[in-house]
């Protein structure tokens, strides 16, 4: 049988990487909210427009959370 030490694996994240998800995952669904209003208020044709207004806006909470995360990451070193 394995062990106990063995079986939990010895990966583990890099300290300080939960603020930077957490802060991804606020900042998604806020982006993906207003995206979806802003969507909903100017392209009321619809044609996938709206939808493509709230991945616009998860997409800029991602594309923040990754810079803020390099950014103290290469500062830190």
């Amino acid at each position: 049988m394995p062990s106990e030490e063995n079986s939990k694996g010895s990966w583990r994240l890099p300290d300080g990487i939960e603020d930077h998800i957490e802060s991804g995952l606020i900042k998604g669904a806020v982006g993906a909210v207003a995206g979806g209003v802003l969507g909903a208020i100017f392209f009321k044709s619809g044609k996938g427009w709206r939808s493509a207004s709230a991945a616009f806006g998860i997409g800029t909470a991602i594309g923040s959370t990754a810079e803020r995360a390099y950014r103290e990451t290469t500062q830190s070193s």
